[in-house]
């Protein structure tokens, strides 16, 4: 978290690097093997800032948007090839011991229940090709948004 004058550029391109390139590279290495089986999935995880750039977080935002558009390009390029791509944005802090210790006033049920999330992806997962999710957002329902 810094402001664009803060930022240092290679702070800039880390965030770049680790949420959207690190991406890219993972997913050049499953299509072959899913495009030769005519199936499979691949499941990208966002963040709020994929869809809205906030003070101080441009770095984060730009990797965010970034990973949000090559899942745009990978679904657009691979759905009709039976390869379901998703994006899913986490919108809230995932209730985690970490998280837990750095935010031990929050209530539990404002916090992103990790089960929850995987029974998420699972659902993603399973999804008959005719009804398809590009993208979803996963937020507490007292989140703000």
């Amino acid at each position: 978290m810094a402001g664009i004058l803060e930022l240092t550029p290679e702070q800039f391109e880390q965030n770049w690097k680790v949420n959207c390139f690190g991406a890219f590279l993972a997913v050049q290495q499953v299509l072959p093997a899913m495009v030769e089986r005519g199936r499979g999935t691949i499941l990208l995880t966002g963040a709020t800032a994929a869809v809205r750039g906030s003070g101080k977080f441009a770095a984060l935002a730009v990797g965010k948007f970034g990973l949000r558009a090559l899942a745009q390009s990978l679904a657009r390029e691979f759905g009709s090839q039976g390869i379901h791509v998703a994006h899913i944005i986490i919108d809230g802090m995932i209730n985690t011991p970490r998280v837990r210790a750095m935010a031990s006033q929050r209530e539990e049920h404002t916090l992103l229940s990790p089960e929850a999330i995987a029974q998420t992806y699972w659902q993603l997962y399973q999804q008959d090709a005719t009804a398809w999710t590009l993208e979803l957002d996963l937020r507490p329902a007292v989140e703000k948004f």
